[in-house]
């Protein structure tokens, strides 16, 4: 096809809502398909076997962006660089705390307890981000979540 786009293939189609929607044949869905189910199943290894919701949403409706979301994730929490996973996993857990988001903050202390960090360094954290961060709430939340996580594991 000597190199030129026809305007269909250059052109989006726009939807009754007035979004900008690509044109897909059944190939290009089945290929879109294929690569949710290898990305969730990616995103399922990094984390342990645990996929939020939202984030799954997120891959179904847009792979492309969540692939690009989960190649940061990678970089920044599945590895030692500077600083250690778990050093990077307390940092978020103290984070997570002060902001008073309850259902990540019990996923970064699965995560962490998963990966071998003490109670006592999450309590570290949440006394921190208690300190510097959220007050007492994030000192309540904290350790809510770490109570929670701790009766799943049967702990």
């Amino acid at each position: 096809m000597n190199g030129k786009h026809t305007k269909q293939e250059r052109t989006p189609l726009r939807s009754a809502s007035g979004g900008g929607e690509r044109r897909m044949n059944k190939k290009t869905r089945a290929g879109a398909s294929r690569s949710f189910e290898e990305l969730l199943e990616r995103m399922k290894r990094e984390r342990y076997g645990k996929v939020p919701a939202a984030l799954e949403l997120l891959a179904r409706s847009d792979p492309e962006f969540t692939e690009k979301y989960d190649d940061l994730f990678q970089l920044l929490m599945t590895r030692d660089r500077t600083l250690t996973v778990k050093s990077k996993e307390l940092m978020v857990i103290g984070i997570l705390a002060s902001k008073g988001e309850y259902d990540g903050l019990k996923e970064h202390i699965d995560r962490a307890l998963t990966i071998g960090v003490s109670r006592r360094a999450i309590i570290e954290a949440l006394e921190l981000a208690m300190l510097y961060g959220g007050g007492a709430p994030s000192l309540v939340f904290g350790g809510l979540a770490l109570i929670d996580s701790l009766k799943m594991r049967g702990g």
